[in-house]
């Protein structure tokens, strides 16, 4: 994996995993079940939103098994994220 591409996941994952720290926060500030999800939400949409190719080879994960991986967590993220705003 490229250096540049390396870092801008560390980055990503550095920002979502600061939301959902700050988000649980709220969580316990305000015993608050919505920012619970959020922080949840966000805990999933970065690990899905930053597995790469070097994870498949790395773990021998065929793409396709990688693939549906990748969009559950992502859409249980989306999901939680929504429930948070209806909550």
């Amino acid at each position: 994996m490229r250096i540049e591409l390396f870092v801008g996941k560390l980055l990503v994952m550095g920002l979502g995993l600061l939301i959902a720290y700050q988000g649980f926060r709220g969580y316990r500030r305000n015993q608050s079940e919505p920012m619970l999800f959020v922080a949840i939400g966000f805990v999933f949409l970065t690990i899905g939103g930053t597995m790469g190719c070097s994870l498949i080879q790395s773990l021998h994960i065929s793409a396709a098994t990688f693939g549906v991986a990748q969009t559950v967590l992502v859409a249980a993220g989306m999901g939680c994220v929504l429930y948070s705003l209806y909550g």
